[in-house]
C-alpha cells in the first residue's frame, strides 16, 4: 500500500472528491473533510489501498504546484492584460518551468482547484 505509484487517473479523482466535499451542503455532511473525500474517491475509483493520511498527503503535493501555477498564471495575467487565456496559460506554464526548474504536468488538476487556491 505505502509504495503504489499515484496515476493520473487518481489525481484528477482526488482534486474532484475534494471539490465534491468542499462543496456539498452542510446539511449532507458527514465526518471530516477527508473522510469525505476518501468516500467520494473511494466510490469513483473502487479503490481500497488509499488512507485517509495518503490522500491528504498527496493533495498537499498537488495543491502546492497548483498554487504555485496559480501566482505565475496571475502574475502573467496582470502584466499582460488583455491576452487570450490559452496564451495567458502557455507563458504561465513556461515561466514555472524556468522558476521552478521542470514542468508542470498537472493542468487538469489546476483547471479543477482553480477557486479553491488560496494560501
Amino acid at each position: 500500500m505505502a509504495n503504489n505509484p499515484w496515476t493520473a487517473e487518481e489525481d484528477l479523482t482526488l482534486c474532484e472528491s475534494f471539490v465534491e466535499a468542499v462543496c456539498t451542503p452542510q446539511s449532507r455532511r458527514q465526518g471530516s473533510l477527508w473522510r469525505r473525500v476518501m468516500q467520494d474517491f473511494t466510490a469513483h475509483t473502487g479503490a481500497h489501498n488509499r488512507t485517509v493520511d495518503a490522500l491528504s498527503s498527496r493533495f498537499r503535493v498537488i495543491r502546492s504546484d497548483c498554487l504555485r501555477l496559480e501566482h505565475i498564471h496571475n502574475e502573467v495575467e496582470y502584466l499582460g492584460g488583455d491576452i487570450d487565456e490559452d496564451v495567458t496559460l502557455q507563458v504561465a506554464i513556461i515561466n514555472y518551468r524556468h522558476q521552478v526548474g521542470r514542468d508542470f504536468k498537472r493542468v487538469s488538476e489546476w483547471e479543477i482547484l482553480r477557486l479553491f487556491l488560496v494560501d
